[in-house]
């Protein structure tokens, strides 16, 4: 078995990242079509050094995790949660749509959910956070369809494609998503 479901949510699982799959992710690491939207677009990633990071990242103690598509156990993107503070119980959000062709499907939003769960209901955290560059409007979107709140804007620190944007923080506090959810 490639992936171990962690936790579930609708047409997707989450699994521990699989080393296994470094050359899938240096062809996404690559497509400018995805790296314009996150802070990798000017570099150049080879199969030894995404094979050497997804080996790391397998070891850490953070969570970062492969969204799996149930139907045909497909890896589709990467999620995950950095910068835990258990004695806060906060964290940061990650995700990384990575398969292009799966881009515009529901996929994103059972992945945020399973990683939302995981993260209030099996690590007690309280308040989870992202950050989201400006001219990401479909992930902004995104973002509040699944009841995250804009709470900060730091403005022009974003260089991307020769151009300057704002970063957006956006939060869900565990009582709003228990709110939500019933």
């Amino acid at each position: 078995m490639k992936y171990f479901p962690k936790v579930s949510w609708g047409n997707v699982y989450l699994s521990p990242l699989n080393p296994e799959d470094y050359e899938v992710f240096t062809k996404w690491m690559n497509d400018s079509r995805i790296t314009d939207w996150i802070t990798t677009w000017p570099m150049i990633f080879s199969l030894n050094w995404e094979k050497a990071w997804l080996e790391n990242v397998a070891k850490s103690w953070d969570c970062n995790l492969a969204i799996v598509k149930k139907d045909g156990d497909k890896v589709l993107w990467t999620v995950g949660l950095f910068h835990i503070e258990h004695i806060n119980q906060a964290a940061e959000l990650w995700i990384s749509i990575w398969d292009f062709e799966e881009h515009n499907k529901w996929y994103w939003a059972d992945a945020i959910n399973a990683i939302l769960s995981f993260a209030y209901n099996t690590l007690n955290l309280y308040n989870v956070y992202l950050k989201v560059k400006s001219f990401n409007k479909k992930a902004i979107a995104c973002y509040k369809k699944v009841w995250f709140q804009e709470i900060w804007t730091m403005h022009h620190c974003q260089y991307c494609n020769w151009e300057r944007y704002d970063l957006i923080l956006m939060e869900m506090l565990k009582p709003d998503r228990q709110e939500k959810n019933k």
